[in-house]
């Protein structure tokens, strides 16, 4: 009802200044009277015009190049206007309207500088153009969106905004323009030094590695500290002029589960978050091809299992998975790490990553260390984050054999990231 009052005393306002000055020239009489009316006259008729303009009529097309792409890039956008040429149009807005999801820039592993005040990333991105198109039937503008965030970008909308000369007669329209585009998290290259295995109970862990069949020998590799002096293979060390060690088909064959945590706590801050799905994106790449079975495990409120084998395709559905992942609340993740470890055998190496060490997770650590061959933590999170009672349990964690990694701004700044296993 109010929009028809609006447009009607619209209405109004053109018709009743168009008839006051007929009406003054009828009555009045002479040039000036009449000069007036019909100096004006084309202004009142281009208005009534626009005021009618079939703004339905207007299509709009947004192109996205390109449409799937990597954390921190660069798309451009093309925005085409095409309209009948019934009427010439003075100016023309046209505003593409961004989707929440974009309203931050990813600056890469620069961005991490700021896990402890992560608002200072975000921004209030938007992209308009006036155009002067005039008799102008089809025109378009581009402009291009940098840094961009992981996830699916929806763009839904377009708004159209044109008018008369003076201001008085204003059209607008929102378009429904579907565009999507896809961002991959980045892969970032991890390091992976394995710890040794504790033998005996209450046996910290050192820098040995784990003890292998000797018997199996699958190839070589380059010399790591804590690798025994029986493992070297003096005959590639010759060859290749670099210490090289025997590797085991048991160093091969470790079967691992890693857990990632897809729930959101009270402390959630959304850049530990990017980081958590940086380090499991690339800590998949790192041991896909050294384990004999690697499940990967997100637990929120949608529990999500796929099982990695060495072809490309499943490493490419845990990218997209995490691609849109984001956290929602549910059962707390030591809970929900209890339920999904429950049946599965001794033996699994489980890799867990978080961005925050509650007390129900770090006792379900305690307990499933018990069980499993090897429990490795990544804490990731901001070192002034970090509370003394999660200083407290990290370290009663790493005596009771379990490997720690925590991963603050100091370690995902740098361009390779080294962890423990």
């Amino acid at each position: 009802m109010g929009t028809i009052i609006k447009y009607g005393l619209k209405l109004l306002g053109i018709l009743l200044p168009a008839g006051v000055l007929y009406a003054y020239a009828m009555f009045q009489g002479g040039f000036v009277s009449w000069f007036l009316f019909f100096s004006t006259l084309p202004i009142f008729l281009y208005m009534m015009l626009l005021f009618f303009y079939p703004m339905a009529r207007i299509k709009i097309e947004r192109n996205l190049s390109p449409v799937i792409t990597e954390t921190g890039s660069t798309i451009e956008v093309d925005i085409t206007f095409k309209r009948p040429r019934l009427l010439p149009l003075y100016y023309c807005i046209i505003e593409d309207m961004f989707p929440d999801s974009v309203q931050y820039r990813d600056t890469k592993r620069k961005k991490f500088a700021h896990m402890a005040s992560p608002d200072v990333l975000r921004e209030n991105r938007r992209a308009k153009k006036v155009i002067f198109p005039w008799f102008k039937g089809t025109f378009s503008f581009k402009y291009q969106i940098d840094e961009l965030p992981r996830g699916e970008h929806l763009f839904h909308q377009v708004r159209v905004v044109t008018g008369d000369f003076i201001g008085f007669i204003k059209r607008e329209k929102t378009f429904d323009v579907e565009n999507s585009v896809m961002v991959y998290p980045t892969e970032r290259k991890l390091l992976l030094h394995k710890h040794a295995q504790s033998f005996e109970e209450g046996e910290s862990s050192s820098y040995n590695r784990m003890v292998k069949n000797t018997m199996a020998v699958s190839g070589v590799r380059e010399y790591v500290p804590g690798d025994r002096m029986s493992w070297i293979d003096w005959k590639a060390t010759a060859k290749n002029n670099t210490m090289m060690t025997k590797e085991f088909e048991q160093e091969k064959s470790q079967d691992m589960y890693v857990l990632f945590n897809a729930s959101e706590m009270d402390s959630y801050n959304w850049l530990t978050f990017e980081g958590a799905v940086e380090v499991a994106v690339s800590l998949i790449d790192s041991i896909k091809e050294e384990s004999a079975q690697l499940f990967f495990a997100s637990l929120g409120a949608d529990r999500k299992v796929i099982p990695v084998h060495k072809n490309p395709m499943s490493k490419e559905q845990v990218k997209r998975y995490l691609t849109t992942v984001q956290p929602e609340n549910h059962l707390p993740f030591g809970q929900m790490i209890k339920q999904e470890t429950g049946n599965l055998p001794k033996g699994y190496m489980s890799m867990v990553i978080t961005t925050d060490l509650s007390l129900e997770l770090y006792e379900t650590l305690l307990h499933l260390n018990r069980k499993s061959s090897r429990i490795v933590l990544f804490l990731v999170k901001s070192g002034s984050l970090v509370s003394g009672e999660e200083h407290q349990r990290l370290k009663y964690l790493k005596s009771s054999g379990v490997v720690i990694n925590l991963l603050t701004e100091e370690i995902l700044t740098k361009e390779k990231i080294e962890v423990n296993a």
